[in-house]
């Protein structure tokens, strides 16, 4: 039994016709009529009956087509998945999020395109939540995220970086000069928060809450660079990483009385095979990240 047998068995069960299946495929009707002689001796069995110049299913018949449909199905789902892989070389799509990519992915981008000229590092910009479902619907290959216990469970990762979450503002704001703050003590502050696709943006609305506090949410915003010019007028704070907060000479870091220590890492989906150029890309940032921190991750 070949392939091309069960196209044009499937093909004639269609149309009910040798003669528009033979149309249709652009052969003679002789070969449909051969091919369709050669799987019933193969098999021993009559795949039609023939009525009135029209060919009606045999028990076994109806079975073989239930059970070809199928086959070629995923044939043609392999088909497709194949091209993919032709199509997608040299090509890996990364969903990163707004304040990551600021201080973590540039570098990498980087390293990483001087490493491999030859490939196409493309970025998503988005939320950390957002990441993990465009990994879900294979929109991307790799995300970057926050690490808990969602992300444990429900993808490979690997390990990037630590950051500190802090409070920032700008130096003419009146909470400049403190050394350290409480989510109590926020409770009058106007707020700037990411969107809701941020992790971020969860977490602290849960950090509020445990401490029956209701945020003054000023402004939600997923562009660094507004939030930052906002900032800049000195009557509103937001919740930033560490390492971006610092790029900026204008701004004040104040750390959280308990340190809000955050992991970030690479993760793909443990349901679906990865193509060759994203596994060299997580090969390259494992090591990419050992020499970022003197051997370990």
């Amino acid at each position: 039994m070949k392939l091309l047998q069960m196209r044009y068995f499937q093909t004639v069960c269609r149309y009910g016709s040798i003669t528009k299946a033979a149309e249709v495929l652009f052969v003679s009707q002789p070969t449909i009529s051969f091919c369709l002689k050669e799987l019933e001796d193969e098999f021993g069995v009559k795949l039609f009956h023939r009525r009135h110049n029209r060919l009606q299913l045999t028990v076994e018949g109806q079975f073989f087509l239930d059970k070809i449909n199928y086959i070629l199905q995923s044939v043609d789902t392999l088909t497709t998945q194949m091209k993919d892989m032709g199509s997608n070389r040299n090509h890996v799509k990364i969903a990163v999020p707004a304040m990551i990519s600021t201080f973590l992915f540039p570098q990498m981008f980087n390293a990483y395109t001087k490493l491999y000229p030859g490939v196409e590092l493309e970025m998503l910009e988005t939320g950390s939540l957002q990441a993990r479902k465009l990994v879900d619907a294979n929109s991307v290959d790799l995300g970057i995220t926050i690490l808990d216990n969602a992300v444990v469970d429900g993808y490979n990762l690997l390990p990037l970086v630590a950051t500190e979450l802090v409070f920032c503002v700008s130096k003419t704001h009146p909470l400049a000069g403190r050394k350290s703050i409480s989510f109590k003590e926020l409770s009058e502050e106007h707020i700037i928060l990411f969107k809701a696709d941020s992790y971020q943006n969860t977490f602290i609305k849960r950090a509020f809450s445990e401490v029956g506090v209701e945020p003054k949410i000023l402004l939600y915003s997923s562009q660094l660079y507004t939030i930052k010019q906002f900032l800049g007028y000195g009557y509103a704070g937001a919740f930033l990483y560490r390492q971006v907060a610092e790029m900026d000479d204008d701004l004040v870091c104040i750390p959280l009385d308990k340190s809000l220590i955050q992991e970030i890492v690479l993760i793909w989906s443990k349901n679906s095979s990865l193509y060759s150029d994203s596994e060299n890309f997580i090969q390259f940032a494992e090591q990419y990240n050992k020499k970022l921190t003197g051997g370990t991750l």
